[in-house]
């Protein structure tokens, strides 16, 4: 049991609904902003670049405060959104690299059906903004031939460089909810730039917060869940993909929206490792820090990730039959139709003609794919034994043979 206010105490199912009560609009995290800060100036990397990342984590907070800003401008023009109802939403929720963004774009193939967050909605998270953006993208078409269009895809590509060989990113694609939190210092999506993660354990992941920050974490999400739908459409169902910050919020969601479903993908952990790894590593050296401090930081990452694959079991074990489904990353990529169809049949979804031809589509380019990227354990000091041995359930009740 959880103590929420004096002489009041609920159980988890009644906190939960409490989070429901109110909107948190401001989650800005001073203190957290000027831990980074402190961190940044303390670094070994060159005058120059402290400087960069300096100016770099004081623009988000400014951006942060912005947004705040425009959160507070929905409720006097788009005052209709309070009453919306987030209905038997999707979470699609795995460890990084085990094929979330993959489902999840596979299931909003299907027409009409789904609200979702693309990435500058993420950092956007306003009625006003996305109606400002969507209003200019509009202009672009209509009057620019997409210019504007070609010109994001441009920078982005040159910006992100061989990371979108890794993982593709896109500020027009869908991409993770928990980038809502990115500009506030509330999460360890904010502290994803610098290796220096650490020293904020207490943000990285939602089970390490206190309870008054779980509560405001979770009513800003419902906050940005319900300005979605009301800009998609309050009929759609809001479909999302998160990694491992979000298994740790598997249960809280759980009893925010009772009618919520589940989808959990499994990849061997001896992949999912190194792939993660690479991703941020590349990320951090390509930024300049030292080796040792990029060496650093991916120990505490690696050591996270392992810990939530027993919290995932412990989360969805908990779910009743019907509202959570396990998908085989292996499956996914082999055959997207099938996997799809299971989905749809587990979670009590129809699947319509329009849809499954769009699938057998899919299912075509998908043989004739072939990643070209491989990684190894050893490249970061990792061993199949230590990973087997960290995540015991995981092997225990999946056929995944020596790497």
């Amino acid at each position: 049991m959880v103590t929420l206010r004096r002489s009041i105490v609920l159980v988890p199912h009644e906190r939960a609904a409490l989070y429901l009560t109110r909107m948190h609009d401001s989650l800005l995290k001073l203190g957290a902003f000027w831990r980074v800060q402190r961190t940044i100036w303390r670094s070994p990397v060159g005058a120059g670049r402290r400087l960069l990342l300096s100016a770099l984590f004081a623009a988000m907070l400014a951006w942060g405060a912005l947004n705040v800003a425009f959160l507070w401008l929905d409720h006097l023009l788009f005052p209709g959104f309070r009453k919306v109802r987030v209905r038997a939403p999707i979470f699609i929720i795995a460890h990084p690299r085990s094929g979330t963004t993959l489902t999840h774009r596979l299931m909003l193939k299907d027409p009409g059906r789904y609200s979702f967050a693309r990435a500058y909605e993420l950092l956007l998270p306003s009625i006003t903004q996305k109606k400002l953006v969507r209003g200019l993208g509009w202009i672009d078409r209509r009057w620019l031939r997409g210019t504007l269009h070609g010109w994001v895809r441009s920078k982005e590509s040159a910006a992100l460089g061989e990371l979108q060989d890794i993982h593709h990113f896109s500020l027009l694609e869908a991409e993770e909810d928990e980038w809502f939190y990115f500009m506030t210092f509330a999460s360890g999506v904010s502290l994803s730039l610098f290796p220096y993660v650490d020293e904020f354990r207490d943000v990285m992941t939602y089970d390490r917060m206190p309870p008054e920050a779980q509560r405001q974490h979770m009513q800003y999400y419902h906050g940005c869940l319900m300005r979605q739908l009301y800009l998609d459409g309050p009929g759609k169902v809001f479909c999302s993909k998160n990694t491992t910050t979000f298994i740790h919020k598997i249960g809280v969601l759980s009893e925010m929206y009772p009618d919520s479903r589940f989808v959990h993908i499994v990849r061997n952990p001896c992949e999912v490792a190194p792939s993660l790894l690479s991703l941020l590593g590349t990320t951090w050296r390509q930024m300049g820090f030292p080796e040792e401090d990029v060496r650093s930081g991916l120990a505490v990452i690696h050591e996270t990730n392992m810990r939530a694959y027993e919290v995932a079991f412990e989360a969805l074990d908990a779910l009743p039959p019907g509202r959570v489904h396990i998908l085989d990353y292996r499956d996914i990529a082999a055959a997207p139709k099938a996997t799809m169809m299971a989905t749809y049949e587990a979670l009590g979804i129809e699947m319509t003609p329009e849809y499954a031809k769009i699938l057998d589509e899919l299912e075509l380019r998908a043989r004739a794919h072939v990643s070209g990227h491989s990684y190894g354990l050893e490249e970061y000091g990792l061993s199949e034994a230590a990973i087997r041995a960290a995540a015991p359930t995981f092997f225990e009740r999946y056929d995944f043979g020596p790497s």
